[in-house]
């Protein structure tokens, strides 16, 4: 381009990202050229490079003074083509990164998408969902993390808002607005697949999967992800409670065939009966089952621990002299929790001593019961069941020592667990599929409440939030837990073991029991804080791979 004067012309050129600016003047009849040029760099460089030129005619017929005029010309122009160029071509101080600087190149699962630029955004918006009307604790827990995560992200935006059926049962939406877990309103289910094919949602977590997946939701889901553009789709994420099998295969299957999907376990062991499910199908013969993707489905998992308020000191913080309140937690079901045994070797220990466990001889009149002595200075043992669905059949003679607790309040249901001295989690030991691919929610309750829970080493090992000493009690798993109790209640054991044990072994034993006694049944309230702040802290690091997979790209990773 060139813009003519009387003086001369200014002439503009663009090339290769390369400008370039030039006067030429006139002083009578001998033409005077000056160039100025720059290069336009990449967003984030420091400068610009740019370089200056003039050519004055060789003529011996200029004067000294139109030499001085043309040179201090030529160098104001300088000065306002750089001032010029800077104004025109300087960089944004803050430029919109495609990828977050925390994202390693790992977590990016697809790197052949093409983003336009203009569907950056770092704003993240999820939808927790359920049409289940129970498990309220587990996913508004997860609601809970995706929310303090958002806040606590300085580039990141965001909004969190669940579906589900409202209100929720026992009074729980207390505890939401107590606990400062959600801040909007709970909306309706049906509301769901709408919203998400209006195109406000970036990740769909589904509360209950199993159950979620089976409804009209998995197709709905499926169709919607379809019809979004490549830029803009969703990330569904499966909170799974029961291993691999209770979810539909084909509905999971096809969202992996898309890199849709992630799985949200409650559970380390959860987790890791999900992977090897996984790799198993990826190694199937079934052709569609192998080429799903199924070894690629990322697994995270999330520990539902609330940060409860406890309204009273817990009894062991008090202390009691001595452990008199036991819990067992969970619906009554003899497959779920193991009541006759318990009751059995509670009843054989009452009849060998009575006394160690508060209470006077059993009358041996019909239907009799056994009732408290009330010369000793302690409290007698009780045995809290507190749970939901047809209360269990006590035997008489335990009618004064067990209480069954039934649809308590959350509020009522904390208090209550706050009072206890300790948990037993008394799962049968048959029922292997608590120990390898579905978890029981006490143990995480135990941790909200701040009571110790009586466990083994298979215990410890599935439930690994629990695995920590500041929290639990461990016994050999020789030793019943009705033989620990009285062993944490009087301070002295008794371990009953039959057949041809080795003498080593039994020593161990011993020392186990001796470690065990030895350490107590009370734990402080700042070691179970401590153990659920490392717990909310590997839940906020699932959390955030989940968002810094979505990036926001339009949603999609």
């Amino acid at each position: 381009m060139a813009e003519h004067s009387q003086f001369g012309k200014l002439i503009v050129n663009n090339s290769n990202n390369r400008s370039l600016f030039g006067f030429e003047l006139k002083f009578g009849d001998f033409p005077t050229q000056v160039t100025y040029s720059f290069s336009l760099m990449a967003h984030g460089d420091s400068a610009s490079n740019s370089s200056f030129s003039c050519s004055l005619p060789n003529n011996p017929m200029l004067s000294r003074r139109t030499l001085i005029f043309t040179a201090v010309f030529l160098v104001c122009q300088y000065l306002l083509l750089t001032h010029f160029a800077q104004q025109c071509y300087q960089p944004p101080s803050t430029v919109p990164a495609l990828i977050d600087s925390s994202i390693s190149p790992s977590t990016i699962r697809d790197t052949n998408i093409t983003i336009p630029l203009d569907t950056v955004r770092k704003t993240r918006h999820i939808a927790v969902a359920t049409t289940y009307g129970v498990h309220m604790d587990v996913y508004m827990s997860l609601a809970w993390t995706f929310q303090k995560v958002l806040d606590q992200s300085p580039s990141s935006r965001g909004s969190v808002e669940v579906y589900a059926p409202f209100p929720f049962i026992f009074d729980f939406h207390t505890v939401v607005e107590k606990l400062a877990l959600y801040r909007g309103e709970v909306k309706k289910p049906d509301a769901l697949i709408e919203a998400v094919n209006a195109g406000e949602i970036d990740v769909v977590v589904l509360g209950t999967c199993e159950i979620d997946l089976r409804s009209s939701w998995g197709e709905d889901l499926l169709s919607a992800w379809d019809a979004r553009d490549a830029a803009h789709k969703f990330t569904l994420v499966c909170i799974v409670h029961n291993g691999p099998e209770a979810a539909p295969k084909k509905t999971i299957e096809a969202f992996a065939q898309r890199r849709a999907i992630r799985i949200m376990a409650i559970s380390d062991h959860v987790a890791a009966s999900q992977k090897l499910a996984f790799l198993a199908r990826a190694d199937s013969r079934d052709t569609t089952m192998r080429s799903a993707g199924y070894e690629y489905i990322p697994v995270d998992v999330h520990i539902p621990v609330l940060n409860v308020v406890l309204d009273t000191l817990r009894a062991s913080e008090s202390p009691r002299k001595m452990l008199s309140n036991a819990v067992i937690q969970g619906n009554f079901a003899h497959e779920r929790r193991d009541y006759r045994n318990f009751f059995a070797d509670l009843m054989k220990s009452l009849a060998e001593d009575p006394q160690v466990w508060g209470y006077l001889p059993l009358d041996r009149t019909a239907n009799s019961t056994y009732l408290a002595d009330p010369d000793l200075s302690e409290p007698p043992f009780q045995l809290f069941l507190v749970g939901s669905g047809t209360p269990i059949e006590v035997p008489h003679e335990l009618q004064n020592i067990v209480h069954t607790r039934s649809r308590l309040k959350y509020t009522e249901f904390y208090a209550l667990m706050n009072d206890m001295d300790i948990v037993i989690p008394a799962i049968p030991a048959t029922n292997i599929a608590y120990y390898d691919v579905k978890a029981s929610s006490t143990f995480a309750i135990a941790l909200e409440c701040h009571v110790p829970i009586l466990v083994t080493r298979r215990i410890r090992n599935s439930y690994t939030h629990i695995d920590d000493d500041r929290v639990a009690v461990t016994r050999p798993a020789a030793m019943t837990e009705v033989d620990a109790l009285r062993a944490l209640r009087t301070g002295k054991a008794s371990l009953s073991v039959t057949g041809d044990a080795i003498s080593e072994n039994l020593k161990d034993m011993a020392r186990e029991v001796e470690n065990m006694i030895r350490r107590g049944w009370v734990r402080s309230a700042e070691d179970f804080q401590a153990v659920k702040a490392e717990i909310w802290r590997k839940n906020e690091h699932a959390v955030e791979r989940i968002l810094n997979e979505v990036l926001v790209i339009g949603g999609k990773r």
